[in-house]
């Protein structure tokens, strides 16, 4: 036997088997990472289903909360769309009941129910004691028609929200009170003032409902009327008033019994003169003059 021939067979040998195995290894690799590919697949498929599935629940959690939300949306709207209804109808049948038998407002109405015999005409008093109301009682008198919506929802608010009271007449709804209805705190006498001062408005000028207001407004010290105080207070014609004091007796109509008082006047006057210049009535320079000038009454004049 030739030992050259089987040192090459065995050396053939160790080539067949090397090359098989490293066949057997690349087979091996091939199915190791076909099986990974293919599990790779069956991964994503399920992460795909899975979160196709988690999509799909949190559209119908979503759905279904936004069914409720509409719903209770529909059911409050429905509500307070009956509660507008009933409102309405219960106002309706407030309002009918407060003007049943209210005269007609006219103004012979009106000047036959004056206070006051010391009548001065509209023209004769003071701009500045006009004003002077104006800026302190109804700062859009020649804006609105009678009943100020804007200032009596406020009033209301505030009533509502807070301890203080807070009102929201208007200078026609006050002659109202004054000369038609009565001082009853009740809605049926207001219902009656707003009604009353929208009635005005479509018969008379505003200066014409102011010169009834001033000249009927109690001002403290048995005084009703511009002309009777400017004598009581000053011992003057109201004509000849001067910024001071027109403020001074714009300022007692919130208050006579406390503001009659000169002390109190004094302060409540430099409140008045305020809400002039703020509201571009006055200057800076008037401003400060008129509330620097004492502006005696007539009682402390020796």
């Amino acid at each position: 036997m030739s030992y050259s021939n089987s040192g090459d067979n065995k050396i053939r040998r160790r080539k067949i088997s090397s090359s098989n195995c490293h066949r057997n290894i690349v087979e091996n690799d091939l199915v190791s990472s076909k099986y990974t590919q293919q599990n790779n697949r069956i991964s994503r498929n399920k992460i795909e289903e899975d979160f196709e599935l988690e999509k799909e629940l949190f559209y119908r959690k979503r759905d279904r909360k936004r069914i409720k939300r509409n719903n209770l949306m529909k059911k409050c709207l429905s509500l307070l769309l009956m509660l507008i209804f009933v409102g309405s109808i219960c106002a309706s049948v407030v309002v009918a009941t407060s003007l049943k038998g209210v005269p007609d407002v006219t103004k012979d109405l009106i000047y036959s129910n004056y206070i006051s015999q010391n009548v001065v005409a509209v023209d004769e008093i003071p701009s500045d004691l006009k004003n002077a109301i104006i800026a302190t009682e109804d700062k859009r008198f020649y804006e609105h028609k009678g009943v100020d919506f804007r200032s009596l929802m406020r009033s209301v608010v505030n009533n509502i929200l807070s301890d203080s009271t807070q009102g929201g007449s208007t200078i026609d709804m006050q002659v109202s009170k004054n000369l038609l209805t009565s001082e009853d705190r009740t809605i049926k006498r207001k219902i009656r003032d707003m009604y009353n001062a929208m009635k005005m408005n479509k018969i008379m000028t505003k200066d014409e409902i102011l010169g009834a207001y001033l000249n009927n407004i109690y001002f403290g010290k048995g005084s009703y009327g511009v002309a009777d105080a400017a004598k009581t207070y000053f011992g003057k014609n109201v004509q000849d008033l001067n910024l001071g004091e027109c403020a001074m007796l714009a300022g007692i109509t919130n208050n006579p019994a406390r503001f009659m008082q000169h002390d109190e006047a004094k302060r409540r006057q430099k409140v008045v003169l305020k809400h002039m210049y703020e509201q571009g009535y006055i200057n800076y320079e008037q401003y400060i003059k008129a509330k620097n000038d004492p502006t005696p009454f007539k009682s402390e004049i020796a």
